[in-house]
Formats: structure tokens, C-alpha cells, sequence
């Protein structure tokens, strides 16, 4: 007999705590694992005036934005949860583990996003979601059901961290090779504004927000785009043509030198890129756009430069105080960098292409098979808590 998931779980929506509390955001919960976002330190709140909930070990956080990420977490603490998240209690005679597994689970994730609201930010309710029917086993059989998933998700883990260090390994042997390249050729150090003929950052402040941003126009660049030594045209933003000739000191023209003026634990801060044609484009705010006077370097040679671990470290260095998440323009211009003959800085590029191309490849691989672990994580998750699975333990499942 199928009951609705409201009669399994109640929605949590007060905060009945004083302490101080960690808090989770839906940023800070991973897509389709259950779990934290690695490296990531909760911030710690006081107990907000209101829009969140008192979360308790054992409490399942669903993300209700965007539904189809499927972002969960099952309580290891008290924590305050924002308004993002649906936080389900199990009731009585329901396991937290084995519920926090039904709700990463494939056809509920699927009825979340059918039950959405909205096109651009598509949001699911409780309203709607609870009224998903599910068959729940014996409270027995749901923990068995949860200590198999637990270590065959576990063991999944484990291959998805390995090919994930070697993608590490592979790309950390290329900027190593090219950093060793470089310093062989034992070249004067330089500062950035030497070889620049402009350069120039993102307007600040009220300029404009991320309500003014278009389906067309002109292309904005965010930090989003600022890869190592590659530009990501992934989710680019767009402001009016009207809006975009107000900005013309933060034009980008193809070609041009491209660094980001902000990192995280992942992307430090000075990383860089080349320009494509974006047609009419400007940098956003915490991003900078040089241009190069190529008769004393090469574009592509500083942007592989400035992306290596080698400039990670001038640029940190050339901080002068500042802290090594943000820079400004000051610092940027006073980063010495080793530069060669721009024959030579041309013929390391090329080298460096090659190579990359190489390792390209390897981690394309690598990735295909992190994706099809994940869906097999997924399917047997989604196996395992409608029943279709037979799992030790759990007499009377069907095979």
C-alpha cells in the first residue's frame, strides 16, 4: 500500500534554537550526492529573525530551487537551513538515512521537477512534493536497505575520488611541465605593465545588477568565464546593446588578456585567458582586461603563465599585504613574470598546446567514466529504496 511523503516526514519551518548555528545554503550542498560541498567551512549564525529552520541530526534538507540538482543532506548536526531548503523530520517508524536516500532517489527528484514553478529559477513546494506517494518497508528492513546503500555508495565513492586525483595528477604534470620549460630558459623578470598598452577592470557597484542582464546583446564577462588558460562560454550573460555602449572603458576586444581578479580554494586569483570574439563585450566587476603590446610578449603565453601555479605564486606574492583571494589592478601591473624572447614565449605555447591536447583527452576519458559511475550510483539508489533490488538482509524483496 503507497502512502504520500507527507505522511512519512513533517516540514521543519521555525527556528526553535538560540544558539549559534552553522548554516546551510543550497551552495553549499553537492548535486546528486548527499553530501557537503568538500573544502567548503559552514558560516556560523546566530538564529535568524526569520526564513530559515532549526535542523537536528538526523533532519533531511531538500534543495526546492532548481529542483533537478538534487541537492540533499542528511543532518550530521544542528545547523540552521535557508529558505532554499525543505527540511524533513522523519516520523515515527522511518529511518533518516533510508529517507534521506528516498529523496535523492530518481522518481522523486522527477516529480520535484514536474511539480516546479517557474522557467528560468523552477521551484518545487512542500505542498507539492508531499503529496508523492511512496511504499515505506518495516523500519527494519529500511535500515538494511540503508546500511547496503551506505556501503555500496561508499565503494562507488571511493572510484569517483580516484579518478578525480588522477584528473588532478594529469593536469598538475602539464602546469609543471610548462612552469619547468619556462624557468629553463632562465629570463629576466618583468612586471605585467611593461608589456601592456591598457588595462582595466569591471565597473563596481550600482552599475548594474543581475537584473539588468538580456538574452542577447552584449556579452558580459563574469569570473564565471575566467578559466586556467581557457575561456568558458558557459551560462554567458548578456546586457543590452543600449546598456553596453555606457561602458565602453571596459570594452573586451578578441584578443585580449582576460584576469580574474577574485579566486576561491580552487581558482586562485590571476588566472587568465584569451579573448574570443564575443562581438560587443565588456569585463563585470572583479574582472580585468588587458591588452598586449605584442612585440614584447605573447597573449597566450602570459595567459598560461598567469594560470600555472608559478603565477598563483607571483601574483600572491606581488600582494604587498593584500589578502590572496582578491587583487586590484596595482597588484596585477607589479607582477614580475620571467619573460623570454617572444619567439621563445611563442614556441612554449605551441609545446604547451600540444601537450594539453594530450592531456585533454585523458581527462575527457576519465570524466566519462566519473559520469557513468555516478549513474550507477544513482540507479542503485533508486533500485534499492523502490524495492526493484534485492539487498541482503531484506527478506521478501523482489530481485
Amino acid at each position: 500500500m503507497s502512502i504520500r511523503l507527507k505522511v512519512a516526514a513533517d516540514l521543519m519551518t521555525s527556528c526553535v534554537s538560540s544558539e549559534v548555528r552553522p548554516f546551510v545554503a543550497l551552495e553549499h550542498l553537492e548535486s546528486g550526492t548527499g553530501r557537503l560541498v568538500a573544502d567548503f567551512e559552514l558560516p556560523e549564525r546566530p538564529t535568524p529573525e526569520s526564513g530559515a529552520a532549526s535542523v537536528d541530526p538526523g533532519d533531511v534538507l531538500f534543495g526546492k530551487l532548481r529542483p533537478y540538482l538534487a541537492k540533499t543532506w542528511l543532518a550530521d548536526r544542528p545547523v540552521f537551513a535557508s529558505t532554499e531548503l525543505l527540511c524533513l523530520r522523519p516520523r515515527a517508524q522511518v529511518d533518516g538515512r533510508w529517507l534521506a536516500y528516498l529523496v535523492t532517489s530518481n522518481p522523486v527528484v522527477e516529480w520535484a521537477v514536474a511539480t516546479s514553478d517557474g522557467t528560468k529559477m523552477p521551484r518545487t513546494s512542500w505542498e507539492k512534493l508531499a503529496e508523492y506517494r511512496i511504499q515505506i518497508p518495516p523500519i527494519g528492513d529500511q535500515r538494511a536497505i540503508a546500511d547496503y546503500l551506505d556501503r555500496e555508495t561508499a565503494r562507488i565513492d571511493a572510484l569517483i575520488e580516484k579518478k578525480r586525483q588522477m584528473i588532478e595528477l594529469v593536469e598538475m604534470r602539464f602546469w609543471t611541465a610548462l612552469v619547468d620549460a619556462i624557468l629553463q630558459l632562465d629570463a629576466p623578470l618583468t612586471p605585467i605593465r611593461r608589456v601592456l598598452t591598457f588595462l582595466t577592470d569591471g565597473p563596481f557597484g550600482s552599475a548594474f545588477t543581475s537584473q539588468d542582464y538580456s538574452e542577447g546583446g552584449a556579452a558580459v564577462v563574469r569570473l564565471g568565464n575566467l578559466g586556467f588558460a581557457e575561456y568558458k562560454p558557459f551560462e554567458q550573460a548578456f546586457i543590452p546593446q543600449s546598456l553596453y555602449w555606457s561602458f565602453q572603458r571596459h570594452r573586451v576586444l578578441p584578443g585580449d588578456l582576460l584576469i580574474a581578479g577574485l579566486g576561491d580554494p580552487s581558482n586562485h586569483p590571476g588566472r587568465a585567458c584569451v579573448a574570443p570574439d564575443l562581438g560587443p563585450a565588456i569585463v563585470k566587476g572583479k574582472c580585468f582586461c588587458a591588452r598586449v603590446d605584442v612585440r614584447r610578449a605573447s597573449t597566450d603565453y602570459l595567459a598560461l603563465l598567469l594560470s600555472s601555479p608559478y603565477g598563483a605564486q607571483a601574483v600572491g606574492a606581488s600582494g604587498r599585504g593584500s589578502t590572496r583571494t582578491m587583487i586590484n589592478l596595482e597588484i596585477i601591473k607589479e607582477t614580475p613574470l620571467p619573460l623570454p624572447a617572444v619567439s621563445d614565449q611563442e614556441r612554449i605555447v605551441q609545446a604547451a598546446n600540444r601537450h594539453r591536447r594530450r592531456t585533454r583527452s585523458l581527462v575527457v576519458v576519465l570524466t566519462d567514466q566519473i559520469s557513468r559511475l555516478g549513474e550507477h550510483r544513482q540507479a542503485l539508489i533508486t533500485a534499492a529504496v523502490t524495492g526493484e533490488l534485492e539487498v541482503p538482509e531484506v527478506p521478501g524483496v523482489p530481485a
